[in-house]
């Protein structure tokens, strides 16, 4: 069976939609070894797709395999990147429509996974690319595979990459208190495997103390619990690359709450931190980044023989600690949700 189904082919030739990586090359024909099954969005009135359609999981698996060898192997990720996210998620689509749910469903996750999680690092600076976008479709491929592992469970069949993939979907949702719950749940030999505690310990140490004062009107952030050891485990050798590049994400939240602690435990009178420091406490790659990064929030920068930040600087008038302004959005990245006011007569959770 082909990647494509014929009739599909021959649809999107008519209409003109074949993707450069289909084409005959020098035309506008579509080439039939080449071409791979779009993703199909479920609609109203849509028609459900023919059995004949649905590409068993042998082919599916066939079909990543062309898509991770021939096409993200060969060319460059960038150019690729929205033909194969596309693609992919028309695999994924495939093993819904038949519910498979077996080693062969695991195995194409796994390799999914694994490739939105290295596009979140590799394009991150890229202006087309959409990082909350490929990290709901990271957290969705996830989610199949915590369901997948636990039907395979219940069948006596072992995933040895269990492990790997549940400390995935335990960074990739680090502000969710019940992440750790449903850790300590898993059975005893995957929760001691070094990639699940290497994950609680990251969820730990990215933490805040609060994000919101307890039934306060206005919202106030704490610095993240031991950001210095957060950049300390990034550095080490037991973060592999690819939970590293999936806690690249949250770089941007931790350095701010970082900063603003150290404007507020600093007095002005003091005679500032030098640069140097600070680029070697929140992991920034050089002292650009870090100056840049604190004159975003209106940090004073001075010379005191070297780069230094003046934290604890007030205002003239109203005498707060001066801390103002945000990432832009390719530096932020996605910063944790602040938990919103709880409505009077409720509880305020911690």
């Amino acid at each position: 069976m082909a990647m494509c189904p014929e009739f599909e082919r021959h649809e999107r030739e008519y209409q003109q939609s074949l993707e450069k990586f289909e084409k005959i090359p020098g035309t506008e024909f579509v080439d039939h070894e080449r071409a791979v099954k779009a993703y199909s969005r479920p609609a109203a009135g849509v028609d459900q797709p023919l059995p004949s359609d649905v590409r068993p999981p042998k082919v599916l698996l066939m079909t990543l395999d062309y898509l991770v060898k021939d096409i993200v192997g060969q060319g460059d990720l960038a150019d690729s990147h929205a033909f194969v996210r596309d693609r992919t998620r028309s695999i994924r689509q495939d093993f819904t429509l038949q519910n498979s749910r077996g080693i062969e469903a695991v195995k194409a996750h796994e390799i999914i996974a694994r490739y939105h999680i290295l596009c979140m690092h590799q394009l991150c600076e890229n202006k087309n690319f959409s990082q909350q976008q490929e990290l709901e479709q990271l957290r969705n491929v996830l989610t199949s595979l915590q369901e997948f592992y636990d039907d395979l469970r219940t069948e006596g069949i072992p995933c040895p990459n269990e492990a790997e993939f549940r400390a995935y979907h335990i960074l990739s949702h680090l502000y969710d208190p019940d992440m750790i719950r449903q850790a300590q749940l898993l059975p005893q030999h995957i929760f001691q495997d070094p990639y699940i505690q290497l994950a609680v310990e990251a969820q730990t140490l990215t933490r805040r103390n609060n994000n919101v004062k307890r039934r306060a009107k206005i919202q106030s952030e704490a610095s993240p619990n031991f950001f210095s050891r957060f950049f300390k485990l990034i550095e080490g050798p037991k973060i592999t690359y690819l939970m590293a590049c999936l806690l690249e994400i949250e770089f941007g939240g931790i350095r701010k709450g970082a900063l603003k602690a150290l404007n507020k435990s600093y007095l002005d009178q003091h005679e500032g931190f030098p640069v140097q420091d600070l680029v070697n406490i929140l992991g920034f790659d050089n002292s650009e980044e870090c100056i840049a990064n604190c004159q975003m929030y209106e940090l004073e920068v001075t010379d005191y023989g070297q780069p230094t930040v003046l934290f604890g600087r007030k205002e003239p008038v109203s005498r707060r600690r001066i801390f103002r302004g945000e990432f832009p959005w390719d530096l932020r990245r996605f910063e944790p949700v602040v938990m919103q006011e709880p409505m009077l007569g409720m509880k305020a959770l911690d």
